[in-house]
């Protein structure tokens, strides 16, 4: 079960992510701990096994944290039309159990990062419930790593 203490952050897909993050720092005064990352991600998705690659920033101030990824067309971090908050992100302490009950709750698997193989889950995941609200759960066992991005280098 997720608890609501352990939803730590609102992803928002950004056209742009410096200019994301100069918008949200202007109109929140949030602060920005160190320059946008990037990262190279292996993931299944029901196209197969691909490598995704992304650029994120994390404010410094929260919970609940403000990431911005910038846009990627033709992956889960496309920016469609209308609202581009994209996912709220949780920490669960077993990641296998929680997917294995959200699916059998009608819940869609629609990414996880896997290990070389494309067989084994190893931690960012989206989630979409019947209602349309994106989940993106990562293990409890990486939370002081995955926070150590809302800290300066």
């Amino acid at each position: 079960m997720i608890n609501y203490d352990d939803v730590f952050h609102v992803g928002i897909i950004v056209p742009d992510i410096d200019e994301g993050m100069a918008e949200i720092a202007k109109r929140f005064g949030a602060s920005w701990p160190r320059p946008a990352g990037s990262a190279s991600i292996r993931v299944r998705t029901k196209a197969g096994v691909q490598v995704m690659n992304s650029r994120f920033a994390y404010t410094a101030e929260g919970p609940p944290y403000i990431e911005l990824i910038e846009a990627v067309a033709g992956t889960p971090w496309e920016a469609g039309e209308g609202s581009r908050i994209h996912h709220l992100g949780a920490f669960v302490d077993d990641l296998d159990a929680e997917i294995e009950r959200l699916t059998a709750e009608g819940a869609d698997l629609e990414m996880a990062s896997v290990d070389e193989a494309g067989e084994r889950i190893l931690g960012v995941t989206y989630i979409n419930s019947e209602l349309g609200v994106r989940l993106e759960l990562l293990p409890s066992s990486g939370r002081e790593r995955i926070l150590s991005v809302t800290k300066p280098e």
